[in-house]
């Protein structure tokens, strides 16, 4: 039997809603909390069963076509045609809360993918860290099936950990994804993730605004504006001057203004905020991911934004307590057999922060 154990933090989007999709980049930045997948292969196995804390009772995932609703049923189905792995055992432990939408689906499936990918053809050896490239693409198709439309932003940045920036195009028809790693910097005193809404489904968020976006003819304007806030991302975050932080917290605004009237725009934390001192000027904030009420970003320096968490926390919502980490998926260890039928041996393997930048 050969066993895994992967882990993938979870993310949040700073940048490149939307645009991402249309030709743009996005800027995203990896979290300390994360998702644990741990895989036993049993070649003689004829099924997957599979346990995980989001539910009390095993699941099972058989060798035929029954189609999968189960998120992650689903993912062990697609991961084990994939690599022709017909039984064993999957278990499934996560940190990350779902309705935050900081990246628990596509942990789920790069950590599936990744564990099921190393488990069959081994750690890919050109790669610190081992972990395959395949398995990236492999995640990301299967978030394609599962929304419809993914740029595969949070993947990559899930994959490589700390600060990237991401883009991607098609090449002979296949997704080619592209990313950079920024150091993290000053980054926790200018970004504070706010979460306490209800969440918005991933899938049904994404393409209702994108066709609000694409039905007044918003794009052109979604794409100069997005560019520039991650310019001003990337220039505060190393260069955290006052004039720095202004032109970020203005890019900021121009953003969310964009995004005022459009489908899961959450209006009522607008009205809460409006009116708070320093706003577009000292701090600013804006909707992140999809949209709607997953989190929400306020950006400006800790000592200016008092009365804003003051605010948000009377109207439920409060700071999410996770550092930001510049570590991304990653063996936590393996089993392998050795090929004299001896005991197996543990090897404990963690990613390096150098990751394919691509």
């Amino acid at each position: 039997m050969k066993h895994i154990e992967v882990f993938v933090p979870g993310k949040v989007m700073l940048a490149g809603e939307y645009a991402v999709l249309r030709g743009g980049h996005a800027l995203a930045v990896t979290l300390s909390c994360g998702m644990t997948v741990k895989v036993n292969w049993d070649n003689h196995a004829a099924h997957w069963e599979i346990h995980s804390n989001l539910w009390p009772e095993p699941k099972f995932v058989y060798d035929d076509h029954t189609p999968q609703v189960d998120m992650l049923c689903r993912a062990v189905q697609f991961a084990a045609r994939r690599c022709g792995m017909h039984g064993g055992t999957v278990e499934v432990s996560s940190d990350i809360e779902i309705k935050h939408g900081i990246g628990s689906s596509s942990a789920l499936r790069l950590g599936v993918c990744t564990a099921f990918y190393i488990l069959k053809n081994g750690p890919d050896a050109s790669r610190p860290g081992g972990l395959p490239i395949d398995a990236v693409h492999a995640a990301w198709t299967l978030q394609s099936e599962g929304q419809g439309i993914a740029s595969g932003y949070d993947i990559a940045t899930q994959f490589a950990g700390g600060l990237v920036e991401f883009n991607y195009e098609y090449q002979d028809n296949k997704w080619k994804p592209h990313w950079f790693r920024h150091d993290l910097n000053d980054l926790a005193d200018i970004v504070h993730v706010f979460v306490g809404g209800q969440g918005a489904p991933t899938a049904h968020t994404t393409l209702t605004t994108s066709s609000w976006l694409e039905g007044a003819n918003r794009t052109e304007r979604l794409l100069d504006v997005s560019e520039s806030l991650i310019d001003a991302f990337n220039v505060s975050v190393q260069w955290p001057q006052a004039n720095n932080l202004k032109r970020l917290i203005q890019g900021c605004g121009a953003m969310r203004q964009l995004f005022v009237g459009s489908p899961h725009f959450p209006s009522s934390v607008a009205d809460q905020l409006q009116g708070i001192p320093g706003c577009d000027q000292t701090w600013t904030w804006k909707p992140t991911g999809a949209g709607g009420e997953d989190a929400i970003l306020i950006v400006g320096r800790t000592a200016d934004i008092g009365a804003v968490t003051q605010k948000l926390w009377t109207i439920g919502w409060h700071r999410l307590n996770v550092p930001f980490s510049d570590s991304g998926a990653r063996i936590v260890s393996k089993v392998i057999p050795e090929k004299s039928g001896s005991k197996s041996r543990s090897i404990v393997q963690p990613v390096t922060k150098e990751l394919d930048r691509d």
